[in-house]
């Protein structure tokens, strides 16, 4: 059977990253010097991050009145709820090399600026590379080594 040269082409251009493209995203993980702050690499899991995370703080978003904006981790699952609506979606292959699935949004509507809010938070969580606890035990999500958005694990 010969596989049509479009074919060949169209698997090209999604295996070399062009348009985001899945080796284009795989490597994007840390600065390879084998420990982030004083936790080493080895020792951070998909499990590491079970459980529920207020958001505190995220880049270039004015959070400011959203106090309730949570995570909760789930074995490679994250679910998470914002002013307006909650999201769900999964994420690997592990936590220093990581791509989300697209998200699956639910929930109602707010009034416009409030909407535009939540969608650039959305859009912050959507270019996360990579997740760290840092020397506070706080989750740092990090977009091409830039920290993009901060949480503390909810103690119930």
């Amino acid at each position: 059977m010969k596989i049509p040269r479009t074919a060949w082409a169209a698997t090209l251009v999604a295996l070399l990253g062009i348009g985001g493209g899945l080796i284009g995203w795989s490597f994007a993980s840390g600065t390879g010097s084998g420990q982030i702050g004083e936790t080493p690499m080895t020792s951070l899991s998909v499990g590491t991050f079970d459980g529920a995370w207020i958001v505190e703080k995220a880049a270039e978003v004015d959070l400011t009145g959203f106090d309730d904006l949570r995570f909760e981790f789930d074995s490679g699952t994250l679910y998470g709820s914002g002013p307006c609506r909650s999201f769900k979606t999964t994420f690997g292959p592990d936590v220093q090399n990581l791509l989300f699935s697209p998200f699956d949004l639910g929930g109602g509507t707010c009034d416009e600026q409030t909407m535009n809010t939540e969608r650039d938070f959305f859009q912050q969580i959507e270019f996360v590379d990579r997740l760290d606890i840092d020397a506070d035990n706080r989750l740092v999500m990090y977009a091409s080594d830039e920290p993009v958005l901060w949480a503390k694990r909810l103690v119930e």
